[in-house]
């Protein structure tokens, strides 16, 4: 059985939009599309997430760099201690050595001026008396000629140990008929640390 509607079709009124105002459309508000909104935030939201992590990690990198310098700096502000500790053990040494080497000196000066006085001695000629101060001494004596006295102070300056001998006085002295005696006062400088050019040790 076939039914038909012969009733009129009902009418469906349409609005029409105003002239000169935008009908809204599914995806806009005021002329902006969301999904390009939304585009663009998450875009920006990934740059500043990049750069924040970009920017952390530098900065660690550069904590990192400072801590490797710090602790180097205080390596060597270790090892600088320790030089100038050793430095100053050094100088104490150096100043050490030095008294030790004055006193030795000092020592060895009497010795080797006896030596050499003994070896400068002529035959017939002897020594009374020896005053030594400083770098000076004093030499006094007696010898059977002049020319002995002259031989000595001859002997004296050829070692180069003894400079400037001078001849401070001579007289003679009480003797026999047949031997005269000549007391001699010599003084001279020496040269203290083997400052000697002849040869001498």
């Amino acid at each position: 059985m076939i039914k038909v509607n012969l009733l009129r079709p009902g009418k469906k009124e349409i609005t029409l939009a105003r002239p000169g105002v935008e009908i809204p459309t599914e995806g806009k508000v005021k002329g902006v599309r969301y999904d390009i909104v939304v585009l663009v935030s998450i875009i920006f939201i990934f740059l500043i997430g990049y750069l924040y992590l970009s920017s952390a990690k530098e900065q660690g990198r550069l904590q990192e760099n400072i801590n490797i310098k710090t602790e180097e700096r205080n390596k060597l502000q270790g090892v600088l201690k320790e030089l100038d500790k050793n430095k100053k053990k050094k100088e104490l040494l150096t100043q050490k050595t030095k008294v030790i080497e004055g006193l030795i000196s000092k020592q060895l000066v009497p010795v080797k001026l006896m030596d050499l006085l003994s070896r400068a001695l002529p035959d017939q000629v002897w020594l009374t008396k020896l005053k030594f101060s400083g770098n000076r001494i004093e030499i006094e004596g007696k010898a059977l000629t002049n020319n002995l006295i002259a031989n000595f102070i001859s002997n004296l300056e050829d070692t180069k140990f003894f400079r400037n001998v001078n001849l401070v006085g001579t007289k003679k002295a009480g003797g026999g008929k047949k031997i005269e005696i000549y007391e001699f006062k010599l003084s001279s400088s020496i040269a203290i640390g083997g400052e000697n050019k002849g040869g001498t040790p």
